[in-house]
């Protein structure tokens, strides 16, 4: 890891919102002149997982940042461990421009070719605007947290668990959002082939998924309720008594009857640098 490159300043650019939208069409413009590279990258990465990466929905995802306020921040940084899901990574990117905070981003190998071409598509293209050494990466195995962890301001997890249960055993700063982290509940034996495909994609797509095996649905409701690290209750029934009971009660969580939880191609997203 390239410490100087950490420690130092990022540059301090005034960004308005005229400049911003300048910035999200060259990101456009940049993912559809790389769009062959990018899938390819990604038919490389799904030998080992087997998420499939659609790149109109990267480009609505910079369009969310359009016409957004600029914030100027005092030279802030800030630490996240997330799985990699290249929709986060672009999200990241852009909270980090728009905010003028410098951000290390810590992956594990989760479609690590596509990231790779997308953290330097975003690289090129602040270069263009005379905005340097605002985002950075590293891979878990290889973060030595200790010998930098004092030069940042905060420590970011995002829907990975296990390392923000390590991270806050150790740490004070540690913030989690969740993402796509799921609790899933099955009641009727003809909807398991569901409940197994639901699983499957979860796991091969880096999403953490509990299935839950109590035989009354109001201990699962508590269960799910007095866990703040998902986001997602998931219910397969097919008794309606079941199905307004979970959906009277389940508090503080996207709610999905019946449903592919994964309709939507992104999770739930936070403004995880405020």
């Amino acid at each position: 890891m390239d410490l100087d490159s950490i420690r130092e300043e990022a540059s301090r650019y005034a960004l308005t919102t005229k400049l911003l939208n300048l910035i999200l069409d060259e990101l456009k413009k940049a993912l559809l002149a790389n769009k062959n590279l990018i899938l390819k990258a990604n038919k490389e990465d799904t030998k080992l997982n087997k998420r499939q990466i659609k790149i109109e929905e990267m480009l609505k995802i910079i369009e969310i940042y359009r016409d957004s306020e600029c914030e100027l921040n005092d030279d802030e940084r800030k630490i996240i461990f997330y799985k990699g899901d290249p929709y986060l990574t672009i999200h990241l990117c852009l909270q980090a421009v728009t905010q003028r905070i410098k951000i290390l981003l810590v992956q594990d190998d989760f479609l690590i070719g596509v990231n790779e071409i997308l953290l330097k598509i975003v690289e090129n293209v602040l270069k263009e605007f005379k905005i340097f050494n605002l985002i950075n990466v590293e891979n878990y195995s290889s973060l030595e947290l200790e010998k930098i962890k004092n030069d940042f301001d905060e420590i970011i997890t995002i829907g990975d668990t296990t390392i923000y249960q390590v991270l806050k055993e150790n740490e004070s700063n540690v913030k989690y959002f969740p993402y796509n982290n799921i609790g899933l509940y099955c009641d009727s034996k003809d909807l398991l082939k569901l409940q197994d495909a639901i699983y499957i994609y979860a796991t091969e797509s880096d999403y953490e998924i509990e299935i839950y095996y109590e035989e009354k649905i109001d201990e699962v409701i508590d269960l799910i309720n007095s866990d703040p690290l998902k986001d997602t209750a998931v219910l397969l029934t097919k008794s309606n008594k079941s199905k307004e009971e979970f959906e009277h009660k389940i508090k503080n969580k996207k709610i999905i009857v019946n449903e592919n939880p994964f309709k939507n191609e992104v999770g739930k997203i936070y403004n995880y640098l405020k």
